[in-house]
């Protein structure tokens, strides 16, 4: 059932225990449409961001990867999320060297009427935007999250187009 009502994030003081401690954090839903994910801060002064794979549904924290951190706090937040449930969405993974450069990315595609579109995600498996090819063969770039236009790696992206059409070219 879809609401037409945008939901307030959650907010949360949670206690968990990691590698023996009991942790006490406090933890701030930031709505996000392809991930759970929390702004998470810890008594310590320590805070991260911490959000769901989409392909596994494990925790990640963000530019560090999958840790027990990430573990404890999922297992102890999934018991307040809204949505539970984990469905998977296989990715393609694309990894190669261009000009001295290593570009890696994860990308789910699908087909909605007679248009194509690429979820993109980056290599710490984190969603950044969705791209589709438009009949007269420009991209269009949707669903960024980025507050500016500045934080996009033209080079990255420029290389994402070129190596789309490899993969799909052949599905109609």
């Amino acid at each position: 059932m879809y609401s037409l009502f945008k939901q307030a994030p959650m907010n949360r003081l949670l206690q968990f225990e990691v590698d023996g401690v009991v942790r006490k954090v406090k933890a701030g839903e930031i709505s996000h449409q392809h991930h759970n994910m929390f702004k998470v801060c810890f008594e310590n002064g320590y805070e991260n961001i911490f959000f769901t794979d989409v392909e596994t549904g494990e925790w990640i924290e963000e530019d560090i990867g999958f840790t027990s951190l990430a573990a404890s706090f999922g297992r102890e937040i999934q018991k307040y999320l809204r949505s539970p449930y984990h469905v998977p969405k296989l990715l393609t993974w694309h990894n190669q060297y261009v000009k001295g450069r290593y570009i890696k990315f994860g990308f789910y595609h699908y087909i909605s009427g007679s248009q194509k579109f690429y979820q993109i995600y980056n290599a710490s498996r984190k969603y950044l935007y969705t791209l589709t090819v438009m009949e007269n063969d420009e991209w269009l770039m949707l669903g960024n999250i980025n507050n500016s236009h500045s934080r996009i790696d033209i080079f990255f992206l420029k290389k994402i187009i070129d190596i789309l059409p490899l993969y799909t070219s052949k599905v109609r």
